[in-house]
């Protein structure tokens, strides 16, 4: 990833970067507490809200293919049973379900991908970012037949073929986004020349045109908009759309 994204070492912070291209990229550790720290060093940085955060990483399975890799759509803490979810509309690979643990998982009794760093790092991000705005990338390092000799070269070989692939998914989603600024503002605008709307309102309508713009088309919704006979049924009608694609984990 250094190489592939030309990045240089802030050898006091220890942490890499691009300004040009505004990357950053900081190498966690292992477990909860590590890549908590590291999130805190880098938003600590010049950091803007609509930021995209991305972890690549390893995982275990007990059945998927070594090499495989998913993206992580929901992370559930093996000790307190929480959960926390990532861009849930966003899907460009195969998704899975991570169940975070404190040491290395050799029994794989669900069917989960096991690591030791997504919980922490969901949770650091929780307050700081919207859930739009999070990806995991988790490679198939080990299963029930199968583990590597040794994990970091693994890891490193693993990232290396898969970068382009997901440099691709993040860039694509990063133009759509783009053009999806403009298409809430344009839409936000029309809903307030037919309904009086509050800062609340106006902040939960942001939110979900956000989730809305990734699965239809501004004419769709302005049409959908033109149509309706109330602000809370028109809230309540994109609502209802959202929960028939959300993601099922």
């Amino acid at each position: 990833m250094i190489d592939y994204f030309d990045l240089t070492v802030n050898i006091s912070l220890n942490i890499y970067s691009n300004l040009e291209k505004r990357i950053s990229l900081i190498i966690s550790g292992i477990g909860v507490d590590n890549v908590k720290k590291a999130i805190t060093k880098l938003y600590k940085l010049e950091f803007h809200k609509d930021d995209l955060w991305v972890n690549i990483g390893i995982a275990g399975h007990k059945s998927y293919q070594i090499g495989s890799i998913y993206e992580v759509k929901k992370v559930i803490s093996n000790k307190s049973k929480n959960s926390f979810f990532t861009n849930s509309f966003y899907n460009k690979l195969p998704t899975s379900t991570v169940c975070c643990v404190d040491f290395e998982e050799k029994e794989f009794n669900k069917n989960y991908l096991y690591d030791m760093e997504s919980f922490g790092y969901l949770q650091a991000l929780d307050k700081l970012t919207l859930r739009e705005n999070i990806f995991i990338f988790k490679i198939v390092s080990d299963n029930l037949f199968n583990k590597p000799k040794n994990y970091k070269s693994f890891a490193i070989t693993n990232i290396k073929k898969n970068i382009v692939k997901i440099n691709k998914i993040i860039n694509e989603y990063r133009t759509n986004r783009f053009y999806e600024k403009n298409d809430i503002k344009f839409i936000l605008n029309i809903i307030k020349q037919k309904y009086h709307i509050t800062f609340y309102n106006e902040k939960k309508l942001e939110k979900i045109l956000i989730k809305v713009f990734s699965l239809k088309d501004k004419d769709e919704v302005e049409k959908e908009i033109i149509s309706s006979k109330s602000l809370k049924g028109l809230i309540k009608q994109l609502e209802d759309y959202l929960l028939r694609y959300t993601l099922k984990i």
